[in-house]
């Protein structure tokens, strides 16, 4: 993303980071290799964005920056990433600040077991015709093989791996290492340095990954009615993998008992699921835990639809349509953006430089309350009406965050009768680098002034 707007807008330096995606950056097959092997270690993506934080905190006094005051932000996977760095053992302390959009390491998509990862990278290997099952034999015969595969032929058959809808075939893995261990295990142990974390969520975070696996049942431009019989078949082919029991749950959380056969509310209800399930409600439960460790977290909830938008008006305000508003591209006069929306801009900008200034994102004319479990703010962002408000969709997200774990769990354990934890009474409320931009510094300027912060981004794995 071209961070020109946002640097001149704000007094921040921004940078950017190239690192390897897909099979090129994640390939995990290390326990099948030689001991000491480095041609598929997986994590090469994360160790890249490492290196590149690291080099960034050692040179960016060179650029007038404040290597104490980095900030490190990205989008969907970038913010999964962002997330990931600040919890583990590797990166932590390289950055003072992180800014998660519609991402988190803790979404179901945003990383994988070593041993799923191991399956998907033998499934790699035999799909470019190089012999999986010489892996423990020939380990260095089948690597060379590999290597002379071309890069589109890689590119293409790693999607042969691609397990439905954000079932993605490369993401961070844990190889105990990166990430020692399940990153959920630090996030509620709290296990991580003082930091503050700017989190949020957009209101539709669904839409557009329901049009992009289920073409048969949407259309781009045009609302499509979605009877009882083929909402009831989306949910159960989203989460196959899950039990009976799990899915009747979920479709009981999810129905409108005041009419069933509401076609269009059903098309609500299927990108309220995924939305909830594989962003806001992860994005909430980072917070919360952060929160419940004394750091100050902050959190937005976007909600607005660009007047530029290219997708049907059913599809609301989509996964990734608040990354144009804190890159100033409403401030290109050439794009039909109206009057409201640049000072959205000009607000989420100047939101995003408060916090890698002073870890807080609103200043004497924005009243913006931290986060906490108790009292879940949220600010607004929205061209016509921000505001305070609290959650977001905090019942639904009380569904996955707390009751739907307890129901695992006790499908697991030889009981009798249910838990207390898991007794409905408890939760009634669920029925219901390289962009910089060069500007003159004041002739004046002491150390202190010209030692700026620095948002460094993280964009999406695609």
């Amino acid at each position: 993303y071209d961070g020109l707007m946002l640097a001149a807008s704000t007094g921040v330096i921004i940078a950017s980071m190239q690192y390897r995606v897909g099979a090129f950056g994640f390939l995990f097959l290390e326990p099948l290799l030689s001991r000491g092997s480095d041609d598929a270690p997986g994590n090469m993506g994360l160790w890249d964005q490492t290196l590149a934080i690291r080099w960034i905190k050692e040179n960016i006094h060179s650029f007038s920056g404040d290597p104490d005051l980095i900030t490190l932000f990205g989008e969907s996977a970038g913010g999964g990433s962002v997330s990931l760095h600040l919890i583990s053992p590797v990166t932590r302390g390289l950055v003072r600040r992180g800014i998660m959009q519609s991402g988190t390491i803790n979404a179901p998509w945003s990383y994988m077991t070593a041993e799923r990862a191991l399956e998907i990278g033998k499934q790699l290997v035999s799909d470019c015709s190089c012999n999986a099952s010489q892996l423990l034999d020939s380990p260095s015969r089948v690597m060379a093989c590999m290597r002379g595969v071309d890069s589109k032929t890689i590119s293409t058959m790693q999607w042969n791996s691609y397990s439905g809808i954000l079932g993605f075939p490369s993401a961070p893995t844990i190889d105990g290492h990166f990430p020692p261990k399940d990153p959920m295990e630090p996030l509620m142990e709290g296990d991580f340095p003082e930091t503050e974390i700017l989190i949020g969520s957009n209101l539709d975070e669904g839409t557009y990954f329901l049009l992009y696996d289920f073409i048969d049942y949407f259309s781009k431009d045009n609302l499509v009615k979605l009877q009882r019989d083929k909402y009831l078949e989306l949910v159960n082919t989203i989460f196959k993998n899950m039990t009976k029991l799990e899915r009747e749950a979920i479709i009981f959380q999810y129905t409108n008992w005041d009419n069933i056969d509401d076609d269009i509310l059903n098309v609500k209800l299927i990108s309220d699921i995924v939305g909830d399930y594989f962003f806001i409600c992860p994005t909430n439960h980072f917070a919360e835990n952060f929160a419940k460790h004394g750091l100050n977290v902050y959190y937005y909830y976007f909600m607005q639809r660009p007047t530029t938008s290219l997708w049907g008006e059913w599809m609301g305000v989509i996964h990734g349509d608040d990354i144009g508003y804190v890159f100033g591209h409403p401030l290109n006069m050439s794009v039909a953006y109206n009057a409201r929306e640049r000072d959205l801009s000009f607000r989420m900008m100047g939101a995003f430089a408060n916090f890698a200034h002073t870890g807080k994102p609103g200043n004497s004319d924005v009243n913006w309350p931290a986060y906490t479990k108790k009292e879940p703010h949220y600010f607004i962002f929205h061209a016509e009406d921000s505001g305070i408000g609290r959650g977001p969709r905090a019942p639904t997200c009380a569904f996955w965050n707390d009751f739907f774990p307890r129901l695992k769990q006790h499908q697991s354990c030889d009981c009798s009768e249910a838990p207390d934890s898991v007794k409905l009474t408890e939760h009634l409320d669920m029925i219901n680098l390289t962009s910089a931009v060069n500007f003159p510094l004041p002739a004046n300027a002491s150390p202190a002034q010209t030692a700026l912060p620095l948002l460094l981004l993280l964009a999406a794995l695609v």
